[in-house]
């Protein structure tokens, strides 16, 4: 009865011994955790059961038990101090993560680790815990054990020569770090954003949002470009012929004005450089700057389209890289002028401003004016550009934009067909007070200086009636119909007007 008594009293003891350690361990673990913030997981329970069982093993042991020594007990203590010196190496690496990885070199020095850094850490833990068990625990030594692995090493270095060379290839790129999450590169033949770098690969983005993966030893052996290193900002570059008749300078000028209001492109300065005297024309490359390589090929595309609209307004060929015959036919070439002036007359007779005019001058003028195109998103004029031109909208929309006081744009109307703008500045010469962009593809009426005024050089009286004109609309402009003046004063009033807006057309024409 007594051995009985005592054997329940030794295991009493024993479990006392267990929660009792067990306790303590879990309640110096809770301030680590929520004070120092070290990321102790369900790991760490594990590791204190192990550890509660074996100082209750080691207690009773030293208590004068007998039954620890038997074979298969000592077989069960071994497993288990196996177990908890791998356990002992999870928690050494959790506050490894915490103060060195995240507090000393993140917080502190503001250096991101690699997670593949991170792993091979862990691993270099796991396997030194490895180690100490066979060599304290099963008493192995550890010459023999790393012959034995240098053996297999070399089996599997053969068979898994590629993966590992992935893996050291994965370490290099960690280390020196050419390119981070997020990032966009060219590796090879392929572009694309940076998603995740693990062990073996480096996994890509492209543009038709396909995941590309790429073994880390592909990406060594390339040649690798870094658009988002040290910044996003980048060069792209087109290419474009152009005739022979038209001045190299001429060119440049009308490129860098097209590359240069183009949405997605950023303010620096275009470059424009005349690279071949070429069979059929002359060759120029372009060169503008992005901040977003994603959308490079769609800026790229708006650039080319401004491009074409500005050489055609210009009146600058793109030349085709073949030979054609045309065969020239007078008569439908007339015919087409002909409608063409015969539309231009028409437009023109609608415009109010132009009322003053008989018919001879109107068809005189439709003769004289320019048919220009702009196309969706391009600024027409600009506010504060010099000008001497007036526009009428044979097709299209547009929008008017100002500037707040306290800055950015305001669309201040709408011009549709039949609209008109520049008036003051055909008249007077006066810069522009507005910007216009194109809502759609324009097709435009300019009527310039140079065609208005050999109207106004052979009939003087013209001006006048301008004036008188363009006074009423700044009258009403002013707001003086809608307060209702007196007749007196809002005829004082227009006669000011009109008299200094002809003494600036006069001045401006030279009449």
């Amino acid at each position: 009865m007594n051995e009985f008594w005592r054997h329940i009293e030794n295991e009493a003891i024993n479990v006392g011994v267990a929660v009792l350690t067990y306790s303590v361990l879990l309640a110096a673990a809770h301030p680590v955790k929520k004070r120092l913030r070290v990321p102790l997981g369900f790991s760490f329970n594990i590791f204190a059961v192990l550890t509660a069982t074996l100082v209750a093993w080691f207690v009773h042991q030293a208590r004068g038990g007998t039954d620890v020594n038997l074979p298969w007990m000592v077989s069960v203590r071994d497993a288990l101090v196996s177990a908890w010196a791998v356990f002992l190496a999870l928690q050494i690496n959790n506050v490894l993560a915490r103060f060195v990885w995240q507090f000393a070199l993140e917080e502190k020095r503001r250096v991101k680790v690699p997670k593949l850094l991170r792993d091979l850490a862990k691993v270099l833990l796991l396997l030194t815990a490895v180690l100490c068990v066979m060599k304290f625990v099963y008493g192995q030594q550890l010459g023999t054990i790393i012959t034995a692995s240098g053996i297999v090493a070399v089996v599997l270095g053969f068979a898994l020569q590629n993966l590992l060379g992935d893996v050291v290839a994965g370490i290099a790129l960690n280390l020196e770090k050419p390119f981070d999450i997020g990032d966009w590169i060219w590796v090879g033949e392929t572009d694309g954003e940076v998603i995740e770098i693990n062990w073996r690969a480096t996994r890509l983005r492209t543009r038709d949002d396909n995941y590309l993966i790429i073994p880390n030893g592909n990406i060594t052996k390339q040649n690798i470009t870094n658009f988002h290193y040290p910044n996003r900002v980048h060069a792209l570059k087109c290419s474009v012929g152009v005739e022979y008749g038209a001045a190299p300078n001429d060119v440049k000028s009308v490129l860098r004005q097209a590359v240069r209001h183009t949405s997605g492109v950023l303010p620096k300065e275009p470059r424009v450089r005349l690279k071949q005297f070429a069979d059929s024309a002359i060759n120029y490359e372009i060169k503008f700057w992005v901040d977003n390589r994603a959308a490079s090929d769609d800026v790229l595309s708006d650039v080319m389209t401004n491009i074409w609209y500005a050489l055609r307004r210009a009146r600058m060929s793109i030349p085709f890289p073949i030979r054609d015959v045309f065969m020239h036919q007078p008569a439908e070439a007339d015919s087409v002028d002909q409608r063409r002036r015969a539309d231009a007359e028409h437009a023109l007779r609608a415009v109010e401003l132009l009322k003053p005019l008989d018919h001879d001058q109107i068809v005189a003028l439709a003769g004289r004016g320019r048919l220009v195109r702009f196309g969706h998103g391009e600024t027409v004029i600009s506010k504060g550009d010099a000008g001497d031109s007036l526009f009428l909208i044979v097709s299209g929309q547009a929008s008017v934009k100002i500037i707040r006081e306290s800055g950015g744009e305001v669309v201040a109307g709408t011009l549709k067909t039949g609209d008109t703008f520049g008036e003051m500045s055909l008249l007077t010469g006066a810069p522009r007070n507005a910007t216009v962009v194109a809502e759609s593809d324009l097709r435009l009426l300019e009527i310039g200086k140079d065609a208005l005024g050999p109207v106004l050089q052979e009939n003087p009286a013209v001006a006048e009636a301008l004036s008188r004109l363009m006074a009423d609309r700044q009258l009403a402009t002013d707001g003086f119909f809608k307060q209702q003046q007196h007749a007196a004063e809002a005829a004082e009033t227009r006669e000011h007007y009109a008299t200094a807006l002809l003494r600036n057309i006069r001045d401006f024409f030279s009449i």
